[in-house]
């Protein structure tokens, strides 16, 4: 684990979305107010990146 994974997960400034470790996907989930599964699909369609998947998520009604 790199030093910025470290600060990331310490809640400091969550920049990358996770969805392969439990802990962050659950976070991203609640944070986010989406399924686990329209979580995956965003980070699938636009990369990991927090900025994006939450753009993505906007602009698109996966409800």
């Amino acid at each position: 684990m790199t030093a910025m994974q470290i600060y990331e997960r310490a809640g400091h400034e969550r920049i990358v979305v996770d969805v392969d470790e439990e802990s962050e996907l659950d976070h991203w989930v609640t944070e986010l107010g989406v399924s686990a599964d329209d979580l995956r699909r965003a980070v699938e369609t636009v990369g990991p990146q927090a900025l994006a998947v939450r753009e993505y998520l906007a602009s698109h009604t996966m409800q």
